[in-house]
Formats: C-alpha cells, structure tokens, sequence
C-alpha cells in the first residue's frame, strides 16, 4: 500500500475512534431516515468554500479502502486531483454509498484534508511569488520539522503539492548544526569536526549562524551547508558576498512571510525555508453536501 495512504488511514481511524463511531446515534437515525437499509445508495459531494490548492486525494482513496473493510463501502468520483486550483462551490469529488457511512466518515475527512490543503495553498502563495520575480536562479523554497508530531508525512507531501522543495525529512535526513549545537561543541570548526567524523559519507553538513563573523567562520571550516538565521534583508546581501564561488547552499530562515518575502529574493541565495507553511495552517473551508440538501 502506497505510504500516504497507510497514514491517511491511521489518522481517519484515530478521528472514528476519538468520534465514538460505534455508538454514533446521529448516524444511526440518519440511516433509519433513510429506510434503514444499509445497502440503501444515495451521493455526497465535497465542494471548496475558498480558492485554494486540493491536497487530498491521497485521504479519499484511504476513506474508499478503509470504509470497504468497515463493511459501509463508500465509492469517490474525483473530479480534481492533487495540485490543483479550487474555487468557491466547485465540485472535488463525489461519494456514493450509504447515508450512514457518508456522514460517520465526513467530520473527519474533511478535517484533515482541509488541514492538508491549507498547507498546499499556503506553500504555492509563496512559490508563485517566487516565480513572478523572475530571476535568474530563484532560491527553493522548502518546509521544516515544525510540524506536529504524527503529522509529518502528510504536511510535508501537501507542501510539495504546494510546489516546494523538501528539507530534512527527519533528523536522519540531514545534519544541521545549530546554536545549542555549537554551544555544546565549543565552537563552529568543533561542531563541524565532530560532525564529520560520525556522518555517512553521503550526508552535507548544515550549521545556522547568527552574524557575519560565524558566517565567515563557518565558510573556513568548509560547511556545505549555511543558514543564515534570522538574517535581515540588508544582511543577506552582506552575506552573499562572502559566498565562495562553488561548493556552498545558503539557506536563510526566520520570521520570512508573505509579505516581507520579496526583500528576500536575493541572487546567490539558494534556500528560503519556512516554517509558517506547516506551524500556522489556515484550513481551507470545504463541505460535504448530501443529496437532497
């Protein structure tokens, strides 16, 4: 089974259960409005409330595997897919199957895709500002770790959806060195010493630096890697020009959104990574209309 779909139907599972399913009275009479029949087909469909990127298709063919294996299958008709552009009262999909299964299964569904389809159209705003800059070499736009714990996978899929890139999936993914890392070590050229006497030799070494003097300490300890933290505009600039001519990413990070991210797209820059993109995720509003609503 695709990976996505595994974690889609681990957090829909987990949304049931917190639901109490087994005792869903609202459910039950739903169905006995109905005619009691389980076997009894009507037809839902899930419409955008907002202009925004569809991140959920990957969700809806685990509600299909997982109702089939509740015994309440529910078919989904796509009519969009992952990536594109949603606007208000637009048709995402159709669900056919009972009434009972459509709206034990609803809450939930629509909880999480609209969690992950905030993400994505949070991340394209920022991906398409970056491409109507125009430059000559535009730096990546990338996520975090900043996300909560069990949800990784899903917003870190929604921000490619989204267009970006991927930074560290997971503390394996990479080594970044930051303050309390350099702290612990003693210095930059300690903790980048240390760093490469345990990496695999196909990882890069990432450090964060504060100021221009560890930017420049970090470049003599030949790091492959540079964040710049919390960076101003005005200092990136500084920065770039110390930027040797091959063999080194700048990346800065810290405080960049929508509205300051143009004074960032500086040339020489490589990476802006932000964290805003999974830590503060505006829902996009969707909902499900059953047949004869």
């Amino acid at each position: 089974m695709n990976a996505l779909i595994h974690s889609w139907k681990k957090w829909i599972t987990l949304g049931l259960e917190e639901d109490g399913v087994t005792f869903d009275w609202t459910a039950r009479a739903t169905a006995r409005a109905r005619g009691l029949a389980a076997e009894t087909s009507t037809k839902a469909t899930l419409i955008a409330k907002g202009n925004g990127i569809w991140a959920g298709s990957m969700g809806l063919k685990a509600l299909e595997l997982l109702s089939l294996e509740m015994g309440t299958p529910l078919h989904v008709n796509h009519f969009v897919k992952d990536g594109d552009r949603v606007t208000p009262k637009q048709k995402i999909c159709e669900w056919t199957g009972s009434a009972e299964a459509i709206v034990t299964f609803e809450r939930t569904l629509i909880n999480l895709a609209s969690y992950t389809s905030g993400i994505a159209t949070h991340t394209a705003e920022f991906v398409d500002q970056v491409r109507k800059k125009g430059m000559k070499k535009s730096p990546r736009i990338t996520a975090t770790r900043k996300t909560l714990p069990g949800y990784r996978d899903l917003a870190i899929e929604s921000t490619l959806i989204g267009g970006a890139h991927p930074h560290r999936f997971n503390l394996s993914g990479g080594l970044l060195l930051k303050e309390n890392h350099i702290a612990a070590s003693g210095s930059i050229q300690g903790a980048i010493d240390n760093a490469r006497e345990v990496i695999p030799h196909l990882l890069k070494i990432e450090i964060e630096v504060k100021n221009l003097a560890e930017l420049k300490a970090a470049i003599d300890a030949s790091a492959e890697v540079i964040m710049l933290d919390n960076f101003s505009p005005e200092l990136v600039k500084e920065a770039v020009k110390l930027k040797p001519a091959t063999g080194v990413c700048f990346e800065v990070s810290g405080g960049i959104t929508l509205e300051n991210l143009d004074s960032y797209l500086i040339e020489g820059l490589d990476v802006i990574s932000v964290g805003a993109l999974t830590h503060s995720v505006k829902a996009l509003d969707l909902s499900l209309l059953m047949e004869g609503v």
